[in-house]
C-alpha cells in the first residue's frame, strides 16, 4: 500500500465503492464534495490508491470502452468489504485522529446506512476517557514546569471537549 497518510485514503476509496463502481475522476469528485470540509486529497493520491488497492485484491478494474477516451471503473471485491467494514468500525487510537478519520467513520455510517454508529461512538468515549484518566492520574498539579502545565492542561481539555462531543453524538444518534 502507500505510505500512511494521517487519514486512510483507501479506505475512504473503499468507502465510495461500497455503493457502485465509480472511475477515478469521479471518486475524487465525491470525495472532494463530500468529505472535503474535513480532508483533502490530490488526483494522482486517488490514481495510486486506486492501483495498489487493485493489486492487493480489494477493488478490480475494467475498462469503460463505452465513454470515450475509455476509462477504467474500479468496483470493491469481498476482501474489500470486509477491509472496509473492519475498518469503519474500529475505534481511533489517538485524540488527533478523530478530526478527519473519525468523522469519516460517521460519515460512512451515515451514508452507507451501516449499523453500529452507536457503539463505535460509545467505545470511542470510553477509550477517550481512559486517556482522559491516565492524563490526570501522570498530571499531579505539582510540576514546577509552567510549559510543562500548560501543555498538560490543554491534552486534557482537549480530550474532555472531545468526550463531551462523543456524548451528544451519542444523544443525536440514538
Amino acid at each position: 500500500m502507500s505510505a500512511q497518510s494521517p487519514f486512510p485514503l483507501e479506505k475512504a476509496l473503499l468507502g465510495f465503492l461500497m455503493q457502485g463502481p465509480a472511475h477515478g475522476y469521479a471518486l475524487h469528485q465525491r470525495a472532494e464534495s463530500e468529505l472535503g470540509r474535513i480532508w483533502y486529497m490530490g488526483m494522482s493520491n486517488v490514481y495510486g490508491t486506486l492501483k495498489d488497492l487493485e493489486e492487493g485484491g480489494q477493488v478490480e478494474s475494467s475498462l469503460d470502452e463505452e465513454s470515450y477516451p475509455p476509462r477504467k471503473v474500479y468496483a470493491i471485491t469481498a476482501d474489500g468489504r470486509e477491509c472496509f467494514r473492519a475498518w469503519v468500525r474500529e475505534s481511533v487510537p489517538a485524540i488527533r485522529d478523530m478530526r478527519v478519520e473519525f468523522l469519516a467513520k460517521l460519515y460512512f455510517f451515515r451514508t452507507l446506512n451501516l449499523e453500529g454508529a452507536g457503539h463505535l461512538l460509545e467505545v470511542q468515549r470510553v477509550l477517550c476517557q481512559e486517556q482522559l484518566a491516565e492524563l490526570e492520574e501522570r498530571a499531579d498539579g505539582s510540576s514546577n514546569d509552567f510549559f510543562e502545565r500548560i501543555v498538560s492542561d490543554f491534552r486534557r481539555r482537549r480530550i474532555q471537549a472531545t468526550v463531551d462531543w462523543l456524548r451528544a453524538c451519542e444523544d443525536v444518534w440514538a
